[in-house]
């Protein structure tokens, strides 16, 4: 009786501890991902601003190329992970085919697109980079409510500065505008599918998006939180400082939280 009983306990053990290595490998494959991300970056920069005028034009059709063929892998990879979704060796190729395009066509997009120039996109991209990582090994390392809430507290505090950045600006004051209703309108979506999860015990459409011993009150608080506060900045632009501060410390105390919460 007593060998029947440990064998249940130490086979738990080793499947928490297989857990445990395949996040701890995840994690270190996000850290690598996105020092070679800055990496490029950097390589970007420095032959962009250190070389002559013909060869920054070189490199800038060369992102240009390069952006094409990154959103050619990446729609190329979602088709081959979803055509070969029970095969696991090749829905890991396409995944990884369709994660460096996204990244080279994201790129590409962003430092050929931003005024004036180069620079301006590859610094863009260089404060991206790193948030999307730490985004990446939060949804790793914590329950997913706590990934979900972290970035939209960091996305409505991304959307509240460039609000009051570009209140002023007579190109970009409407479209950031608009774009504040779109996001307070996908916080809206959001809540709602929370309120669908809730009902079913953190599943949406069968997919599992809240942990079981998810509180929701802390999620519809950070989602209606957000809400306010870009809706807010749209119409009202010298409130995006004071609302920075007030997201800023809602995304420390929900860390904290979840972090407390974990222990």
């Amino acid at each position: 009786m007593s060998s029947t009983k440990k064998k249940p306990i130490s086979q738990k053990r080793v499947e928490r501890e297989n857990a445990e290595n395949q996040t701890l490998s995840r994690v270190y494959y996000v850290f690598l991902l996105g020092l070679a991300a800055e990496c490029w970056l950097f390589l970007t920069y420095r032959i962009w601003a250190g070389s002559m005028l013909s060869t920054g034009v070189m490199w800038f059709s060369v992102l240009r190329v390069l952006m094409w063929l990154g959103l050619a892998a990446l729609v190329l990879g979602a088709v081959g992970i979803y055509l070969k979704r029970q095969d696991r060796k090749l829905r890991k190729i396409f995944t990884w085919a369709a994660g460096v395009g996204a990244f080279f066509g994201l790129s590409g997009w962003i430092i050929t697109f931003f005024p004036p120039g180069v620079i301006t996109g590859v610094t863009a991209m260089c404060i991206l980079v790193p948030i999307l990582a730490v985004l990446a090994l939060v949804y790793l390392l914590y329950q997913h409510e706590c990934a979900l809430s972290t970035a939209v507290l960091a996305g409505a505090m991304f959307s509240v500065w460039l609000r009051g950045a570009s209140a002023a600006s007579e190109r970009w004051g409407i479209v950031v505008l608009a774009g504040c209703i779109v996001v307070a309108a996908a916080l809206a979506a959001a809540i709602f599918l929370t309120s669908k999860a809730q009902k079913d015990e953190g599943r949406v459409w069968k997919f599992r998006v809240f942990s079981v011993e998810c509180d929701y009150r802390i999620v519809y608080a950070v989602l209606g939180a957000a809400a306010i506060a870009v809706l807010l900045t749209a119409f009202v632009p010298a409130a995006a400082y004071y609302l920075m501060w007030v997201l800023g410390v809602l995304l420390f105390a929900e860390l904290v939280y979840y972090t407390t919460k974990m222990m």
